[in-house]
């Protein structure tokens, strides 16, 4: 098949007001590896800039891979931008190769357009990826057990600025193009290591699917990562209104209400998994099907708590909620605080916790300061007696027996009004359902060594006015946000 010069020039000038890759006066940083794909690239974006009204300058990674090689690549590059007239702007990007040396590299390379973006107002990177690409990573994530979004394989344009202006032209036919116009470029020597998964897929799979199966294997998985995402674009507009609903965030990450997840149809429950798990993660690298599986597994446990770990997020399921958080937030987070109460001055408590606003009600009598009028329904208030409150001991934090709030502490017990016993707080917490990460920072009262106040749980008996009751202190804990 002969590819006219002309054929591919109008071919990737159609694509480019198509997905709106580029905008009148937009200064566009072109990725040049030294590769054929790369440099057909270059030139085309070249010779369309003065009609799409940009211009250029090229990006490279010298990753110092293959010593000479890669430095004769960076040569090259330095070379067919002089050629041209253009900017070029290099970088050493070693990898460390002590995990996935493609994935290292290309995060690598992702962080250093995105610093040229900053500091050099590059509206857009474009890529030489093309459908033979395309067509390699649907197959690898299809065989990596992706689901369908990952089937979606790459983006003409993504939201953090990249195009891919040769998404729908085949290797062939670029190599084809350099061919016909006489340009030059580099072989890396790495692409024929059968060590890469990539490489075996490209060399050796691909090649035999199409002879035995397909022979346009190529151009139907290409097409079935647009019809991918097409659906994908139609379902994040749908799943969205549907997170928002059920979940919520706080200081350490997301919050699902497993309930209403559960009634959600599954390939919905999937799809809010996925945003929630990008929400928390900021990507989805890593993530496949079978870690939402994992996530959603849990939803359904008969076990009162349940978790697992999947790339970059922390599931944990606690009675009917499901936390998505980083691993490792909830253990390295500080626990224990205290805070001293005062008469007539809202105090507020660390970790998201509320405030407590203590006062006499008693109007008119010493040291009362009137709250503001009734407190709102949704806040806890208890009215403590105030004689008995001075009669406690020394605090166990120093000084005297004023009020004081903290978090609450294995082995804390409260006997509550009508109760004959006193009761262990944690015993309290799975009463009432109270989520495992609620109960590091959960509020407590203290006067002296005994516990005055628990929040939820209400006063101590033995601190609890009563018609009898000479003075009063009001207690008032408010929930953050209200």
């Amino acid at each position: 098949m002969t590819v006219l010069a002309e054929t591919l020039l109008d071919r990737v000038a159609g694509i480019i007001p198509r997905y709106s890759m580029l905008e009148p006066g937009d200064r566009v940083g072109v990725a040049v590896s030294g590769g054929a794909d790369s440099v057909v690239l270059l030139h085309l974006l070249h010779r369309l800039a003065p009609r799409l009204e940009t211009t250029l300058a090229l990006l490279h990674v010298n990753h110092q891979l293959r010593g000479a090689e890669s430095d004769a690549d960076e040569e090259f590059v330095r070379r067919l931008g002089a050629a041209l007239g253009l900017a070029v702007l290099v970088t050493p990007g070693a990898v460390k190769g002590d995990g996935n040396l493609e994935q290292e590299a290309r995060q690598i390379r992702r962080e250093f357009f995105q610093r040229c973006r900053a500091e050099h107002g590059l509206g857009r990177i474009a890529l030489g990826h093309t459908r033979s690409d395309q067509a390699e990573t649907v197959l690898f994530r299809l065989l990596r057990g992706s689901g369908l979004a990952g089937l979606a394989g790459m983006r003409p344009v993504t939201e953090d600025g990249l195009i891919r202006p040769l998404l729908t032209t085949s290797r062939e036919e670029v190599r084809q193009w350099a061919a016909a116009e006489g340009l030059s470029w580099r072989e890396d020597g790495s692409n024929a290591n059968r060590q890469f998964a990539r490489n075996r897929l490209r060399g050796e799979f691909l090649p035999s699917l199409s002879r035995e199966f397909n022979a346009n294997l190529e151009g139907v998985l290409a097409g079935t990562a647009e019809l991918a995402q097409a659906e994908e674009d139609y379902w994040t507009h749908e799943v969205e209104p549907v997170y928002r609903e059920i979940t919520k965030r706080n200081a350490v990450g997301s919050i699902l209400q497993v309930q209403t997840l559960r009634a959600l149809h599954i390939a919905v429950q999937r799809r809010v998994i996925r945003r929630a798990l990008r929400e928390v993660k900021g990507d989805l690298r890593s993530v496949d099907f079978a870690h939402i599986e994992a996530i959603l597994k849990i939803c359904c446990s008969a076990h009162g708590h349940d978790r697992v770990i999947v790339p970059g997020v922390d599931a944990l399921r606690s009675f009917d909620q499901l936390l998505l958080t980083r691993p490792g937030e909830l253990s390295t987070a500080p626990r224990n605080y205290q805070v001293d109460l005062e008469l007539g001055i809202e105090q507020q408590l660390p970790f998201g916790n509320g405030s407590i606003f203590v006062n006499c009600p008693n109007f008119g009598g010493e040291n009362c300061v009137n709250f503001k009028k009734d407190p709102d329904a949704t806040a806890e208030v208890a009215d403590l007696d105030a004689d008995r409150l001075s009669q406690c001991g020394e605090s166990r934090y120093g000084g005297a027996a004023g009020l004081i709030a903290r978090n609450w502490e294995p082995g804390d017990e409260l006997q509550r009004p009508g109760h004959k016993g006193a009761e262990k707080i944690k015993s309290l917490f799975q009463e009432h359902r109270v989520a495992l990460w609620e109960r590091r920072h959960w509020p407590v009262v203290v006067a002296g060594q005994e516990i005055v106040w628990v929040r939820r749980f209400g006063s101590a008996a033995k601190f609890t006015a009563s018609p009898e009751s000479r003075r009063v202190i009001r207690l008032v804990h408010r929930r953050s946000g209200e």
